[in-house]
């Protein structure tokens, strides 16, 4: 019995496995969330960083963190079935980094979104808070994915990367892992 000759793999695969290599060392040395939590049948979800912004008005400081809209394609619910439409929608809970990230506040519920699987959609428009000036927060934003009747299923991410501007709105600075007041920005005028 012959030996079989061993055959190296096509050239075209090893271009294609080398540009998924660089493509997820890419990505995750931009990694601007984490997923803490997901359950049921999900389709693909990206949601990047946020931005913090101290601001003064009068004699009120309070912080501005926004966190942008996610994108979402939809689920595969069922083999061999092309292009199926679910839909999803999000929310963002701000955090206590302080007090092991209990919520703080809680956005409303987004727009619905149709989606299909394989197309990435977002949504129109950031979510923005005015919070505390002397607060540590971070955020967190849940996805869903609904048919036309029940929800499907969920995924957390955890915001990792925030964008910081600072009361004369010079900036970015950052990344930084939570949304707080710079030690060099100039404390509130007294009364």
């Amino acid at each position: 019995m012959a030996a079989r000759r061993h055959r190296p793999p096509a050239p075209a695969l090893l271009a294609a496995l080398a540009a998924l290599a660089c493509l997820a060392l890419a990505s995750a040395a931009h990694a601007s969330s984490v997923v803490t939590g997901g359950a049921g049948k999900r389709g693909a979800s990206l949601a990047s960083g946020g931005t913090c912004a101290y601001r003064i008005f009068g004699t009120r400081g309070v912080l501005q963190l926004g966190v942008t809209q996610p994108i979402v394609s939809g689920p595969d619910r069922r083999r061999r079935r092309a292009r199926e439409r679910s839909f999803a929608r999000y929310r963002v809970y701000v955090t206590d980094v302080a007090n092991g990230y209990a919520t703080v506040a809680t956005s409303e519920w987004s727009d619905w979104l149709t989606v299909r699987e394989g197309d990435g959609s977002w949504w129109s428009s950031p979510t923005i808070f005015e919070l505390d000036w002397r607060g540590n927060y971070g955020a967190d934003v849940l996805v869903e994915w609904w048919t036309s009747r029940r929800m499907i299923g969920w995924r957390t991410h955890r915001v990792t990367a925030f964008q910081y501007f600072d009361q004369f709105d010079t900036g970015p600075y950052g990344p930084m892992s939570s949304c707080a007041k710079a030690s060099w920005d100039r404390p509130l005028p007294m009364p």
